[in-house]
């Protein structure tokens, strides 16, 4: 009876929160003035050998190094939802190397890769307006010498991607993830008898929102961001009085949740379009050999224009059970043209095709989440599309259906048991890079592995 009684008690406590989860995560608005975060990194390396197997010496030395930096912000009013984040990265490799058969080989490359990606929704009661680019280049060139035999090569190459996206809609798709860790907290915290009393939704709702606070604010100094973070919610308790002892426990069920718990993106709410992505890839390959005599230059140019109209519906049912789902339909032209140049021997050779695609078609999802606890997630996932599309004078149907499941299951705070298992069927699916069309195809995977950190 001893053992019973404060079971019971527990569940008559949990009831409420059970009660509360859906409407709590469903009625959750994600709200920040303005957060931002940058990150940057820089590496440096260098190494150097010598060793004699017998038939001459042998020598090589490599340095390397890297230099990345990245910048984020989001805003989420009620009138504007903005995201948009810039990156620069570079590479830099230096290889030299000698050896009975080639003389100082010297091998330098370098690359560089720039992106940009915003995007920006106006809302005006429960429609939107949003407006968008996505955009990254890369160059990078690579050049050979070697002096015993006498010989240069060189590579150069450089891409670049455009994408505008537009549209219309109507709903919105809100952040609950901050929510969802502010229930975990309360039922925590309740199941620990450190509560004065029960939270009302407004409360719980105001829980969720010292989390956002807490986590969008930037600190530069990680120790101080996570002192600030526990200082916030930790000071939401006190001012209202709801902490009964602010002892070990309290403290470490609060770094608990806040710094360990599940933090995928969990999202709730409808949201219906109509979408026009115009969009362009180019690549340009140029390569020289036989110390820069014969030549050769590749061009490869696509170009596409994309409408859809459809909808996506996220539902937050309880804190433990999330279903998503969504359907489209789509219409699409993509223009491709491959040119080739060689010389070779002092004569030229010229190649160049052209290929137009025109589809037709729909797509639809849907995925269960479970969250058992704070630290596992159960993911099913099933996609599917299928249309009409032509591809220069050939017409036919296409369709991919694939199925799959995700288990990442939590063993300790430094063990993670990550499972997967899926299949998939693809007939006629056209793939743009390369520029090819799956006859049939089906594919069967699956993995299971641990993640220790020592």
């Amino acid at each position: 009876m001893r053992k019973i009684l404060p079971t019971i008690a527990v569940c008559i406590l949990a009831l409420p929160l059970f009660s509360q989860q859906g409407p709590l995560l469903q009625n959750f608005k994600y709200r920040i003035s303005k957060y931002r975060a940058i990150n940057y990194s820089i590496n440096g390396s260098s190494q150097f050998a010598q060793y004699n197997q017998g038939i001459g010496n042998f020598k090589n030395s490599a340095s390397n190094g890297s230099f990345g930096a990245g910048y984020f912000t989001t805003r989420s009013t009620d009138r504007i939802l903005l995201t948009a984040s810039y990156s620069l990265y570079s590479f830099f490799q230096s290889y030299k190397s000698s050896s009975p058969f080639v003389e100082n080989l010297t091998n330098r490359s370098f690359n560089v890769s720039p992106s940009v990606n915003v995007l920006n929704k106006w809302f005006a009661k429960n429609h939107f307006t949003e407006l968008g680019v996505a955009a990254n280049y890369n160059y990078g060139i690579n050049k050979n010498r070697n002096t015993n035999p006498v010989n240069v090569d060189k590579n150069n190459q450089d891409n670049y991607f455009v994408a505008i996206q537009t549209g219309i809609g109507k709903g919105r798709l809100e952040n609950v993830t901050n929510m969802q860790n502010g229930l975990w907290l309360y039922k925590e915290l309740q199941d620990a008898n450190l509560l004065t009393r029960p939270l009302s939704d407004a409360e719980l709702n105001d829980l969720g929102q010292s989390i956002t606070d807490g986590n969008n604010t930037r600190v530069l100094d990680a120790r101080r961001r996570t002192q600030f973070i526990l200082k916030t919610v930790d000071n939401y308790f006190q001012q209202k009085g709801l902490i009964a002892k602010t002892d070990i426990n309290y403290f470490t069920r609060l770094n608990d949740i806040l710094f360990f718990a599940v933090n995928n993106q969990r999202l709730n709410g409808t949201e219906k379009f109509i979408r026009f992505i115009p969009a362009i890839y180019r690549d340009n390959h140029e390569s020289t050999s036989n110390n820069l005599t014969d030549k050769s230059r590749q061009t490869y140019t696509s170009q596409s224009l994309v409408l859809s109209s459809g909808f996506n519906r996220y539902k937050t049912t309880s804190l433990t059970h999330q279903n998503n789902y969504g359907a489209a339909v789509k219409l699409a032209y993509i223009d491709k043209e491959f040119t080739t140049r060689d010389i070779t021997g002092g004569v030229v050779y010229n190649l160049e095709t052209n290929r137009t695609i025109k589809q037709a078609g729909a797509n639809v999802f849907f995925q269960h989440a479970i969250y058992p606890n704070t630290r596992t997630v159960i993911l099913f996932d099933l996609q599917s599309q299928g249309g009409y599309q032509e591809i220069g004078d050939q017409s036919e149907f296409y369709n991919g259906t694939s199925l799959s499941g995700i288990m990442n299951y939590f063993i300790s705070y430094r063990t993670m048991l990550r499972c997967n298992i899926g299949a998939s069927f693809e007939k006629n699916m056209y793939y743009a890079l390369p520029n090819t069309t799956q006859l049939e195809r089906i594919l069967l995977n699956a993995n299971i592995g641990l993640d220790i950190s020592l």
